[in-house]
């Protein structure tokens, strides 16, 4: 009496196909689904074209022999999570422990699941040379809920070289 019916294969292919469903929807709804932002800061110089209306931000170090009379900055946040997040500023802290915030035009801004925010703003000199001189510990942007986005490290080390590249009136390495 141990006959195996379709029936039997059938249900049994069933259950294994919605167990594995059900898996995947707890793995992607708990693991894979949250709020991520890619934040990056870039030194240059913003500029236009010649009897145009559309302008250009070339970064620190892509014009050879260029001076940079006009520091600018390049404030970029992507959402790469699958959620909406809100970004309301964008600051950092120096090696004593005092923290700051830049002023960004556009922030606050709710941005939806892979939309990209810019804002080019004026370097001021003395934050160039704060950075130059590795007074800065760390530079972050913060979401509506307080949660800080830290640059990543090999972006700080870039944004250092550039801030040098300006500052020095240099080529970068």
């Amino acid at each position: 009496m141990n006959n195996i019916s379709y029936a039997d294969i059938v249900s049994s292919f069933a259950l294994f196909i919605a167990a594995g469903a059900l898996a995947w929807n707890i793995i992607r709804d708990l693991v894979m689904d949250k709020v991520a932002i890619e934040f990056s800061i870039i030194f240059g110089e913003r500029g236009n074209i010649r009897d145009s209306k559309t302008g250009l931000f070339a970064s620190a170090g892509s014009f050879p022999n260029h001076q940079f009379d006009n520091p600018g900055m390049l404030v970029k946040i992507i959402n790469i999570g699958r959620r909406p997040v809100g970004v309301s500023k964008v600051g950092g802290k120096f090696r004593d422990g005092k923290q700051f915030f830049m002023a960004v035009d556009g922030l606050p801004k709710m941005l939806q699941p892979y939309e990209i925010f810019s804002s080019i703003s004026d370097a001021k000199r003395k934050f160039l040379e704060n950075i130059k001189k590795d007074e800065v510990e760390c530079l972050w942007a913060t979401d509506t809920k307080g949660k800080k986005w830290l640059l990543p490290s090999e972006k700080q080390f870039l944004l250092k070289d550039t801030a040098n590249y300006i500052v020095l009136n240099k080529h970068m390495p």
